[in-house]
């Protein structure tokens, strides 16, 4: 999403991200960082090593606080403070697993280690379906 463009309909946005900002040190990590995401989409977030990609994310997941900006979830502005509360709101990420299951299908992979959080997220609740 370009900077200035918004949802027209703020609840087709399901997460909002507006003037985000994180340093380490003298070192710029983000520099007012925005975008949205509508219901339905799906985004990739590419990038140079040291782009911030991974910064950016753990923002989202509540490992890192941004020095500025505000982040909205389903509408409502959050604070979130750590991986369990990002769950609890509907939040997850999936890292990158170098080394899969040989011996677990594609979706078993994904799914590895959250069996305990299926009943909390209509998408992990649908994973039979979107898998198929």
């Amino acid at each position: 999403m370009l900077k200035g463009e918004c949802c027209v309909d703020r609840d087709a946005c399901i997460l909002r991200m507006t003037g985000v900002s994180k340093a380490f040190g003298g070192t710029q990590a983000l520099s007012d960082v925005s975008f949205e995401v509508k219901k339905g989409e799906v985004h990739a977030l590419l990038g140079e090593n040291g782009a911030g990609k991974s910064t950016l994310m753990k923002i989202i997941m509540g490992l890192y606080k941004a020095d500025s900006g505000e982040m909205e979830f389903e509408g409502k502005k959050v604070v979130v403070r750590g991986p369990a509360e990002a769950l609890n709101i509907g939040i997850s990420m999936i890292h990158q697993e170098l080394n899969p299951e040989p011996y677990l299908t594609v979706a078993e992979n994904i799914f590895l280690k959250r069996e305990h959080t299926y009943g909390k997220s209509p998408f992990l609740n649908k994973r039979e379906t979107i898998l198929k």
